[in-house]
């Protein structure tokens, strides 16, 4: 998920950097505020709306008119605390259900390419390592180490190398 962020930070910002790239550490701040307004494709609502309930105040033109004093009365404290309290369960059951239909999708993916391997005690296989030691090429890392030979089954996805 973090990367996946990462990835959509690194496209979102270079939008707004200038040619000699020196301004990135300038635009970050305002790149993440459009981030946190926008609803999720997946949730259906803002980072910024179900952290406080309410949307995000966006600059626009219309905090540029001149303010004239309303009169109100005062707003009861407790119903406000209710709507809010009622209008975050609602978004929060809503974002659990779409995330549990976005996993779904995303095994029903996976499965459609996933292949089960088997194999039997003495075969010779090769172990695939992706973790590489800091400070050393990611180019030249070799990710199968090997060749190694079972040595026991400890389940239908599990087993012991030696």
């Amino acid at each position: 998920m973090v990367e996946r962020f990462y990835r959509s930070l690194h496209s979102g910002r270079s939008h707004y950097i200038d040619s000699a790239n020196t301004n990135w550490d300038i635009v970050v701040p305002f790149y993440l505020m459009s981030y946190r307004a926008t609803p999720n494709t997946t949730t259906g609502f803002s980072p910024y709306y179900l952290l406080h309930g309410r949307e995000m105040a966006l600059p626009n033109s219309d905090n540029l008119k001149a303010k004239l004093p309303e009169e109100k009365e005062n707003f009861d404290q407790n119903c406000r605390l209710e709507n809010l309290k009622s209008s975050l369960q609602l978004a929060y059951k809503t974002v659990k259900k779409a995330n549990r239909q976005s996993h779904l999708n995303n095994k029903r993916l996976y499965d459609r390419k996933a292949k089960l391997r088997s194999f039997q005690l003495e075969d010779i296989v090769y172990l695939y390592n992706p973790a590489r030691k800091p400070g050393k090429c990611f180019k030249l890392h070799k990710f199968w180490t090997g060749p190694f030979k079972i040595t026991a089954k400890l389940s239908d996805l599990n087993y012991e190398i030696a």
